[in-house]
Parts: structure tokens; sequence; C-alpha cells
């Protein structure tokens, strides 16, 4: 499935994520929230991501091997397959945590060593 939007501003928690409007509520409200693997499609480039539903009213995505400003950008996201559901934690240490294991699990997914 893939789902395009317009990056817009997010809450900002130290991991550079697109917050996208997703136009076509229908294509978002068809998954069920939780963290995806996807790939991001951006000016005729591909870069592997994490995609969160659920936690925001938008799509979030985690571009892994990108840095850059995305601000007002056209993005298309494919969404791969379903990593894990959505967690609610008590402090943001926990939090960041999970995202770093989520983080390493997509790069072993995509093949990717740094």
């Amino acid at each position: 499935m893939r789902i395009s939007g317009v990056v817009i501003k997010g809450l900002g928690l130290g991991y550079k994520t697109a917050n996208l409007r997703v136009a076509n509520r229908t294509e978002l409200n068809n998954l069920a929230d939780g963290v995806y693997l996807a790939k991001v499609f951006h000016q005729d480039k591909e870069y592997p991501a994490l995609a969160i539903i659920g936690i925001q009213p938008d799509l979030e995505v985690f571009l892994l091997d990108f840095d850059g400003d995305l601000y007002n950008q056209i993005l298309e996201v494919e969404i791969l397959e379903k990593m894990r559901e959505i967690i609610r934690f008590d402090n943001k240490k926990e939090l960041v945590k999970q995202i770093e294991e989520d983080v390493e699990k997509a790069k072993k997914y995509f093949d990717i060593t740094n």
C-alpha cells in the first residue's frame, strides 16, 4: 500500500521524523496502529524507513538514510510490513530506547551497515 502526503511540523523527540498530512485518510485508516517497515519515495530516490501509525493524527516516518529538510515536500510512503504494536511509555528514556531498537531492526531488514 502506498500513501502520499505533505510533510508538516511535528513535536520533536530528537529523531528527525517527517509527519505527513495525508489527503486521503481512508488509506491511513485501513492500517492498524503500529510501527511498520516502509520505503519513502522523494525526488526520484527511494529511502528505507519506519512508519508510525496511531501516535499522531498523521502518518509519521523516520527515514533511515536521509539528512535534510523535508518540510512542505510531498512524500510517497510504501508500507511493507508491520514490525510491532504501539507501546505507551512512562517516560521519554524508555521511548528513546525502543526507537533505537526499532531503528536497529529496520537497518538489519534493509541491510544497512554503518
